[in-house]
């Protein structure tokens, strides 16, 4: 496959289909240190620096049911479709085999077991970086011996996170916050005028589309980071 910029959002799409189970060895300023293992759908088993074993089983939905107003004032909820797993359905395609549309997270319930945070779900599955995510310096590059494609990303107006609001997204940044906003008016005076990262230096595992590394360049010292070492894949 060919680095480009569509192709760059492409892999971050696709994810749930390229892997089945993950070792990893994982490091950020939120978590710590950690080795983990990954088998979809929902089994993770991780064991901390300081000697402790965290299992999980299930996955974290927070979907959240929508509901319509009848005629009389009262509401009623609308029939919603019973959810699959990413295996049972089908995306449409790229001729290079990367995913080119998802079905909606309606009708798939994508997540990973989570482990401390939402961005421990979105790194095994960065659908936020496919789209309103500028890409510039994309390259070819091995990080711990595997191919990855890397870059330097600016989260524009309309990204996504998986958990906004400067909470848990990818790229610490103004549209992450207003992510969890519909005006700015609405963001409680404390959390404006925070100083945020020029961009993100992100690599994705070419294989499995895993975020690998995820370094904020500029901004405060705290900003959020992470990084992964993949050491086997299913």
């Amino acid at each position: 496959m060919t680095p480009t910029v569509d192709a760059f959002h492409a892999l971050a799409r696709s994810s749930p289909w390229r892997w089945t189970t993950l070792h990893l060895r994982h490091r950020s300023r939120g978590i710590g240190a950690c080795e983990a293992w990954v088998r979809r759908p929902g089994e993770l088993l991780v064991h901390t620096a300081d000697g402790r074993e965290h299992r999980e089983t299930g996955l974290p939905y927070t979907r959240s049911l929508g509901f319509a107003a009848v005629a009389d004032g009262s509401f009623v909820p609308p029939p919603m479709p019973e959810p699959v797993l990413p295996h049972e359905a089908t995306p449409s395609y790229r001729p290079d085999g990367l995913v080119a549309e998802r079905p909606s997270s309606v009708e798939v319930d994508y997540d990973d077991p989570m482990f401390t945070n939402y961005s421990w779900v979105a790194m095994l599955d960065p659908v936020e970086l496919s789209h309103h995510v500028s890409v510039s310096r994309l390259r070819e590059d091995e990080l711990s011996g595997r191919p990855v494609w890397r870059a330097d990303l600016r989260a524009l107006p309309g990204y996504e996170p998986r958990c906004g609001g400067n909470c848990c997204e990818l790229l610490y940044s103004e549209a992450g916050l207003m992510a969890d906003f519909d005006d700015p008016a609405e963001v409680p005076e404390a959390w404006r005028g925070r100083t945020y990262p020029d961009h993100h230096d992100v690599a994705l595992d070419v294989q499995t589309g895993v975020v690998v590394r995820c370094h904020p360049v500029g901004g405060a010292p705290d900003a959020p980071w992470l990084e992964n070492d993949i050491l086997e894949v299913g």
